[in-house]
């Protein structure tokens, strides 16, 4: 058997273990063979090829040993790709479930589609040469006439209808594929499916790539498969609520990855479930064996060992570069992170693309992707060669650099694109921010923080940013500028979320700013003075920040902070009951920024919010709509969950109060859920609770309380962006309801339901993939049908695509 492959350049060495009769071998190298080579007919030998009796396509596929769980939506989505192409990869990392997946993909073809099934086990095949006598084995055929393994198989496979399973192909890629590409061109009756870490890479392949089960906040498919092996391996175990939600921790440390789920479960007939996850939480390994398993099924270890083994040198060395990541990262990190001897930029992108292939990494559009249990075998490599600090260091820098443009050029063109690239980095950012404070960088976390503050609350992640600025500040001496600029960025998040404690902190900022004479730092110091200010009601220091603020900004040339400071004073205004002095604040500031060319982006979206506030309440309807809308707009590209909830309930007023009703309430469930998101409605802001209420109260008498529900929860049940869209593309597109006829809403439930319907899925593969009944499934499609009032299956995916 091979026990390990090193690769140089494009050639693999390869090893063999020659027995001595003792259970015991010597490794021998080898050289590699061609498969070219290798396959063709021996002349010295004769090959005699025939089918064994008692071998059939009943026989062909193994028996599943266990239950299968979840996967519901990607097996129906394989079985439609093997419809449309004859040869299909299901590609996905080491323990990830390809192999149940195909297994279970094939048997249904069989028995639906009336196939012959040959299932091909390739985990202990080291030679690829010896690939056609496999798969002849495997068909059933023995040497009886004088052709060629591989001639064989496609005789066999000419005929009739047939569906073959390579499984696990990642080590004999080259020989699969030639293999691949022969029935193709010569077997038309035969359709091809592969389980592979990598592709085939051959013409007409359809690649599937399989992710981890999905870890919910209920658990979801990788608690139900915990839940179920581990009373296989613990008969009797009783799983209680509490038991459930330790189990969906454990679950989610484990990536919701199939095989460490399936292992971890194993442990527990030694281990209680509360120490099997202080196990993982403190990074010990499992070492436990699956009895019966292969090889490389052994641990998860070995998974990723063999994973490790089939790399190229230098993809081996960019594996543990890769470690420093956490979460997604894009190309241009991997640049000047990864880059340098023994990896040249040619060689790194050759390497980038082979650990995708590999499935290694795990390909996001733009991004790229570690699982962690892939990741921290790469820093185990890391710390081994010592490189783990020179890694971080430039990691460090490379994230700073990245926020510090972000704050520096907010407002510059490409505003929305900076964003985009930052809103996918929340792992790295908060890996560089780790790293800083544990080797004592606390200068450069200082910067990290100030240059984030805007990011922190457009994304709505004040709470996580208010967490780091503590953190940082406490390591900052007192009266330093560093600290200054922490605390202003903590006051400013701590006021949005309407907590008193940022005035404190503004207060000591603005302390230090005058003492530093720092225009930049007196202007920020302020800018978070005043909203700390009037989130504590306190309205005469909020208006003295802006008489010390403005000037300041205006001498440091920040033009992005000057506005911001207009359109918060504005806002006081509005709430003050000074709707007409808004407005002009608003306008003036709007012409400002078309004086100086600047591109629409966040700071126009804050002036059209406090213009539709203010023209809200001056009663002008139509330009409190328009404002509004445009500035939702906006908030919705740059993904702003506080801006859009802002947006909804003012565009909600406004529909209120021009007596479209159904769409106010509509908007008021819409927003809701988004304040659900945040923690808590309107800032705490008293005033705008207070008209909150009233809008409220006047729909529910005006639509009477079941309408009104209806409206509110089915606003409460879109995504933001569905939301956005609705409300952007003009509003009102939520169909009139005949008066005294209220639509009842689907439950989350049958909404569920209704989607899987919509999906093709029987009912009972939806009983299979929500771990339900049959019979329950049955009940809810009867509800669906006359709860959407249409006659078929297939009017449930027509009603839900004209809803969404």
């Amino acid at each position: 058997m091979r026990v390990s492959a090193k690769y140089s350049g494009s050639k693999r060495t390869e090893y063999i273990r020659v027995q001595n009769g003792d259970d015991t071998g010597q490794l021998k190298r080898v050289a590699p063979r061609s498969f070219t080579d290798a396959h063709r007919c021996d002349p010295t030998k004769e090959w005699h090829m025939t089918q064994e009796p008692g071998v059939g396509p009943m026989g062909g596929l193994p028996l599943e040993a266990t239950d299968f769980v979840g996967r519901g939506s990607e097996l129906v989505a394989l079985e439609g790709a093997l419809t449309q192409s004859r040869l299909v990869t299901v590609t996905g990392p080491g323990g990830v479930g390809k192999t149940r997946l195909a297994l279970r993909a094939a048997r249904r073809s069989r028995d639906t589609r009336g196939q012959d099934a040959f299932w091909v086990e390739l985990s202990a095949l080291a030679d690829p040469g010896l690939l056609p006598h496999t798969v002849a084995s495997a068909l059933g055929l023995a040497q009886g006439e004088a052709v060629a393994p591989l001639e064989a198989v496609v005789r066999r496979l000419q005929s009739g209808h047939s569906i073959l399973v390579l499984d696990t192909c990642e080590h004999l890629v080259d020989a699969c594929a030639e293999l691949a590409q022969a029935l193709l061109r010569h077997a038309g009756g035969v359709t091809v499916l592969a389980t592979s870490r990598q592709s085939l890479n051959v013409s007409g392949e359809h690649v599937f790539s399989v992710e981890p089960l999905p870890v919910r906040a209920d658990g979801g498919d990788a608690l139900e498969l915990f839940v179920r092996r581990a009373q296989a391996a613990v008969p009797g175990l009783a799983m209680d609520e509490d038991a459930r939600q330790q189990a969906t921790r454990l679950c989610r440390s484990l990536d919701g990855m199939p095989l460490a789920i399936e292992l971890a479960a194993v442990r527990l007939r030694a281990l209680p479930l509360s120490v099997l996850i202080e196990h993982f939480a403190n990074g010990v390994p499992l070492l436990a064996r699956l009895r019966g398993g292969t090889p490389r099924h052994e641990t998860l270890r070995a998974a990723i060992d063999w994973s490790f083994g089939l790399c190229t040198e230098a993809e081996q060395t960019l594996w543990e570069r890769l470690s420093v990541f956490s979460g997604p990262f894009d190309f241009d990190a991997v640049q000047y992170v990864c880059a340098g001897e023994p990896l040249d930029p040619a060689e790194l992108v050759e390497s980038l693309a082979g650990l995708v292939d590999k499935s290694v990494l795990i390909r996001d559009g733009e991004r790229y992707r570690m699982l962690d249990m892939i990741r921290e075998y790469g820093a185990e490599l890391a710390q081994s060669a010592g490189s783990v600090e020179t890694l971080r260091e430039a990691h460090g820098v490379y994230y700073t650099e990245l926020v510090r443009a972000f704050d520096r050029d907010f407002d510059a063109a490409g505003q929305f694109a900076r964003h985009s690239v930052l809103r996918h980095q929340d792992g790295q950012l908060r890996t560089a921010l780790e790293n800083a404070l544990d080797a004592g960088r606390y200068q450069q976390a200082a910067l990290i923080a100030r240059s984030l503050w805007r990011y922190w609350f457009i994304a709505g992640k004040n709470t996580e940013g208010r967490y780091w600025c503590h953190r940082i500040a406490e390591h900052l001496a007192p009266g330093t500028s560093e600290r200054a600029w922490v605390l202003s960025t903590h006051a400013y998040l701590a006021a949005l979320q309407a907590d008193p404690e940022g005035y404190r902190h503004a207060d000591e900022a603005t302390a230090i700013a005058k003492a530093i004479d720092d225009p930049a730092l007196t202007g920020r110091a302020n800018l978070a003075m005043h909203v700390a200010a009037a989130a504590a009601g306190k309205v005469e220091a909020a208006f003295a920040a802006v008489e010390r603020g403005a000037p300041a900004l205006r001498t440091a040339g920040d033009l992005s902070g000057s506005l911001l400071l207009e359109a918060q004073h504005a806002f006081l205004h509005a709430l003050s009951g000074q709707a007409r002095t808004a407005v002009e604040m608003c306008d003036a500031g709007l012409r400002r920024m078309d004086e100086n060319e600047m591109e629409p982006g966040w700071v126009r979206a804050a002036f059209d919010y406090v213009l539709g506030l203010a023209r809200f309440q001056l009663a002008d309807y139509t330009g409190a709509s328009q404002a509004t809308v445009a500035s939702l707009r906006f908030d919705g590209i740059m993904d702003d969950v506080q801006g859009s909830a802002l947006n909804l309930e003012v565009l909600a007023w406004t529909s209120a109060r021009s007596k479209r009703l159904d769409y106010a309430a509509w908007l008021l469930g819409a927003a809701d859920t988004q304040w659900q998101r945040l923690g808590g409605r309107l800032m705490g802001n008293p005033v705008m609770e207070q008209q909150h209420l009233v809008i409220e109260r006047e729909l529910r008498d005006a639509l009477e309380e079941e309408r009104f529900a209806v409206r509110w929860l089915d606003g409460a049940s879109h995504p933001l962006g569905t939301v956005i869209e609705r409300a952007t593309a003009g509003g009102g597109l939520v169909p009139e309801l005949p008066a005294g006829k209220p639509a009842k809403p689907l439950t989350p439930r049958e909404l569920e339901v209704a989607r899987l319907v919509a999906q093709g899925l029987s009912n009972r593969e939806i009983a299979e993939h929500l771990v339900l009944s049959k019979r329950t499934i049955d009940v809810h499609v009867e509800h669906i049908l006359a709860k959407l009032a249409v006659a078929s299956r297939q009017e449930i995916g027509d009603k839900l695509d004209g809803d969404s």
